[in-house]
């Protein structure tokens, strides 16, 4: 829309507000997952959310925090370090309190055990500072660079669910006093109800278009946004953003948007001018680019969340509209509902790159092993918050053979890349110091570990040992393996007939249905030239399809690809058996014997 207009700056309007009250115990324990993550990512006994008050703090979020502490659910503020990070409005990071001038005398150190601190502000849909995430160790400790970066990366995520939750209660509010005779409440109830359930930028524009054109009777909606190139930090106004890009352009539903992708940010145009000066914008006549819409009204709104400029809202009516103040207070309202919406996207979207860089980084390079040709690929799913739990590993055993393990977490964001990881290190190091075990004993030890150290988790895996065969047989390798709640390995012949082994299947691991209970354990000989595969569900499973389907489409690939090498193969089959935009992350490891 690189375009002149005669406009006007619609009427400022104060942001709406009310206070976030607790309305249900959902709102005190949704926090918690943020302090789990906290507790897992940094290491800490201790991590909570906390909202501070004038005489108290409240814990919207805890875990490990002491009793009668955490039945209370709340301290005075002579137990509150987080206090400081609300007066101060920026972190607070001690490596021991007991040292520390204004924390010394502090009775969380003595009462609650607090000695190590560190914790990030959360604010409200306001962008007031409310109160702090935070980790707590019980002895000194150095927090690392990295550690206060992944800090921060949830505290951002927990305001932006905090900030979500104020706007809903305050549509909630409008409707009830309204006795739902207003058509502008209705709007807003929509959009936040719709926007509550988005997770990408796709999902925001949709809902929000959605909600103009059923709510609303605007059929047109559109959001262009500064590219995340553009450094929010450096520059959270927006000053330097020469261009905004149309977001989500395979969901806009709009032609003339899609005719005009990228938009120059000069004050000369609406779309400049909304952006540059935070004030919404009216266009009330229509030039040349948009013939075909004669009449109508079109808003431009800048998307304004946490002090930062993600970009413009653009409105457009078919017809004219009386824009009063009623109209310029929804729009207003609308546009901090959606940069919230739109904020919080590009946070998960960043988690969830975050999770496929610790999940790769995670995969090592499998071993040279003699007489054996190993292969494996990991492929994330399309939907970047689907990535989280698939692992594959192979290891060179002591007693001369080598262990396969293929695995997947339950759960798909950051915090499942996380398990995976402690997980896979944990059975790596098993396998390492009871490699002459059976394999159904690893598993075994692995379930005991798993449910003492990592409480919560829940994964499932096939386990096996391949050992050379006996000399005088046919076969080249002997292979032993239990399965916690795994699909079955795959066997492909040298004569490209495939062969399943569902046998030796148990309980997954974390559901406490196979603690202390022998785990089943089976064996098969591969000849030369076979292979042997392993992979996660996300190869098979479809929604609306049966399991079945799935694994006859994988046999068919695996046995219409039996002549490639390897790592071909596995490509191969890859390419013919995942849709084009896979809905689970994908993890595989085939073993082949060598012929002689």
């Amino acid at each position: 829309m690189d375009f002149s207009y005669r406009g006007r700056a619609m009427a400022p309007t104060s942001d709406p507000s009310a206070a976030a009250d607790d309305r249900g115990s959902d709102l005190l324990t949704s926090f918690d997952r943020y302090a789990r993550l906290v507790q897992q990512l940094l290491g800490v006994p201790v991590a909570l959310v906390t909202v501070v008050e004038r005489d108290r703090q409240v814990f919207r979020g805890q875990l490990g925090l002491p009793e009668p502490w955490a039945s209370r659910g709340e301290t005075p503020l002579t137990h509150s370090f987080c206090q400081y990070v609300v007066a101060d409005q920026a972190p607070l990071v001690i490596a021991d309190a007991r040292d520390d001038e204004r924390l010394r005398d502090n009775l969380a150190i003595e009462d609650l055990g607090v000695v190590a601190y560190a914790g990030h502000p959360i604010v409200d849909h306001t962008g007031t500072t409310v109160g702090s995430l935070c980790a707590i160790d019980q002895v000194p400790r150095r927090w690392t660079a990295h550690e206060l970066e992944r800090l921060a990366d949830l505290a951002g995520a927990c305001s932006a669910e905090l900030a979500h939750r104020g706007l809903s209660l305050l549509a909630r509010d409008a409707w009830t006093v309204a006795n739902e005779r207003d058509r502008q409440s209705r709007v807003l109830l929509s959009l936040s109800h719709r926007l509550s359930e988005t997770r990408t930028l796709a999902d925001v524009a949709s809902a929000v278009e959605r909600v103009a054109r059923e709510q609303w009777g605007c059929p047109h909606a559109a959001m262009w946004l500064r590219t995340t190139a553009d450094d929010p930090q450096s520059d959270p106004s927006g000053a330097g953003t020469r261009h905004l890009l149309l977001a989500a352009e395979e969901v806009v539903g709009w032609r003339q948007a899609h005719d005009h992708p990228r938009l120059a940010v000069t004050s000369e145009t609406p779309v400049g001018a909304a952006y540059r000066s935070g004030d919404p914008q009216y266009l009330d006549t229509r030039t040349d680019q948009w013939s075909d819409q004669v009449g109508g009204d079109r808003v431009f709104v800048p998307l304004r969340h946490s002090g930062v400029v993600h970009g413009v809202l653009v409105l457009d009516w078919e017809s004219a509209r009386p824009l009063g103040q009623d109209v310029a207070d929804t729009v207003t309202a609308m546009s901090l509902y959606t940069a919230q919406a739109v904020a919080q996207a590009r946070l998960l979207d960043e988690r969830a790159q975050a999770a496929t860089t610790l999940q790769e980084a995670m995969l090592t390079p499998l071993p040279d092993v003699a007489g054996l040709d190993l292969a494996a690929r990991y492929r994330p799913a399309a939907v970047r918050d689907q990535v989280g739990g698939d692992w594959y590993d192979a290891v060179t055993l002591p007693s001369g053979g080598t262990a396969l393990v293929i695995g997947d977490v339950v759960g798909h964001d950051i915090g499942a890349a996380a398990t995976m990881g402690a997980l896979r290190t944990t059975l790596r190091t098993l396998a390492w110091t009871a490699a002459r075990q059976r394999p159904a004993t690893v598993v075994e030890q692995f379930e005991t570990v798993v449910t003492d150290l990592v409480p919560g988790a829940m994964c499932s895996l096939v386990y096996a040992h391949a050992l050379p065969a006996p000399r005088g047989g046919d076969g080249c390798l002997e292979v032993h393996w239990s399965s916690a709640g795994h699909p079955a390995p795959l066997v492909l012949h040298p004569d490209g007939t495939t062969t399943w082994h569902d046998d030796a299947h148990g309980a997954m691991i974390g559901i406490g249905v196979g603690r202390n209970r022998p785990r089943g354990e089976a064996s098969l000989t591969l000849t030369p030239g076979s292979t042997l595969l392993l992979f996660t569900d996300g190869l098979i499973e479809r929604r609306r399809e049966t399991l079945d389907a799935g694994l006859a489409r994988l046999a068919e690939a695996v046995a219409r690809h039996a002549t490639a090498d390897l790592d071909a193969l596995i490509e191969a089959v890859l390419d013919d058996v995942l849709p084009p935009t896979p809905e689970d992350d994908v993890a595989v490891i085939a073993a082949r014997c060598r012929p002689a």
